[in-house]
């Protein structure tokens, strides 16, 4: 199952000097968390919402590694020529164990 956590967009990552809202969502053990860059779900002439919906089908498809699923969202969202950045991470959660 791929939840999205919906709340009003701020100001990019990265940007400092200015307010912005922070939200908190539960995650389980063994959740992925997905964050990327507007360049994997955007592009010239198709509604952001089509490749926000295609990014949800490949990640609700993938199985085996994290890597591979990034690989194969890359492989299968990117355009041949990009033209803005495209990243993805994931990161898979697991529970602390009480040892450090």
């Amino acid at each position: 199952t791929v939840e999205s956590v919906d709340e009003v967009l701020g100001v990019p990552l990265g940007v400092g000097g200015v307010p912005f809202r922070t939200t908190e969502v539960e995650l389980r053990d063994g959740d992925v968390l997905a964050l990327y860059t507007d360049g994997l779900v955007e592009a010239r002439g198709v509604d952001i919402d089509r490749g926000v919906a295609a990014l949800r089908d490949r990640l609700a498809a993938a199985n085996g590694s994290l890597e591979t699923a990034a690989d194969d969202v890359l492989t299968r969202l990117l355009p041949e020529a990009p033209t803005d950045d495209a990243v993805i991470v994931l990161a898979r959660i697991r529970r602390a164990t009480g040892r450090s």
